[in-house]
């Protein structure tokens, strides 16, 4: 059987089971950690039931790269809300998201693929989606790839804990056009002011970013 080529699709109430598996039991920015239900950051059905409830609120819950002949799950997903959803990000050293901007909580991505331009496909669908909707800005927390040895217990936590945590490079979110606006030597918060006023990547960049890795058997 030939290879084939992942495709991007749009998460909303009949596709939010084609996510990562990362991000399917991730719920470190959808559960309140100061509430007294807080069971830790690990549940499926949490977060699923998170995901169906966003889905019936917001046009689009996010977006996935996926193999299109898999029935489910997804080789990168990234989710996006607005900050009343997500109060996870109080552990966040430059918290809080802006009241304005919706917010890129996480992209979780597959080891074999990370690095090669799937997170920028995966950040532009998501700016493309919301500057059709007309929100006027978008706001995520970004890892530094150099950090200083001295940070906050919590703070080396939380870079320790960036895969599972599914935060992105600042280097990456920069080359799509954010911009710093609460800086930390390691975990910045960046915005994105909407429309963009750089270019997105071209269907033609896309396919091709996406047909550098095929999926399947053989």
């Amino acid at each position: 059987m030939p290879l084939r080529h992942a495709r991007v699709i749009p998460l909303d109430a009949a596709t939010v089971d084609r996510i990562h598996r990362t991000a399917a039991r991730s719920v470190f920015w959808e559960l309140d950690p100061l509430g007294d239900a807080f069971g830790g950051t690990d549940s499926e059905v949490d977060k699923a039931a998170w995901l169906f409830s966003r889905a019936y609120e917001q046009p689009v819950v996010g977006f996935s790269i996926v193999d299109p002949a898999a029935t489910s799950g997804a080789n990168a997903t990234v989710l996006m809300c607005p900050p009343s959803a997500a109060p996870g990000a109080v552990r966040m050293p430059t918290a809080p998201f802006s009241a304005d901007a919706f917010c890129l909580t996480s992209l979780h991505i597959d080891a074999a693929v990370a690095g090669i331009g799937w997170e920028a496909v995966l950040v532009d669908a998501a700016v493309a989606s919301l500057t059709q909707q007309s929100i006027p800005a978008v706001e995520t927390f970004g890892v530094r790839s150099e950090r200083p040895e001295e940070l906050t217990p919590m703070c080396r936590r939380l870079v320790e804990q960036r895969t599972l945590i599914g935060l992105m490079d600042v280097d990456v979110l920069e080359s799509a056009g954010f911009k710093v606006v609460a800086d930390h030597p390691a975990i910045p918060r960046l915005r994105l002011e909407l429309p963009p006023a750089h270019g997105l990547l071209t269907e033609r960049e896309i396919a091709e970013l996406l047909a550098a890795v095929p999926v399947g058997g053989r």
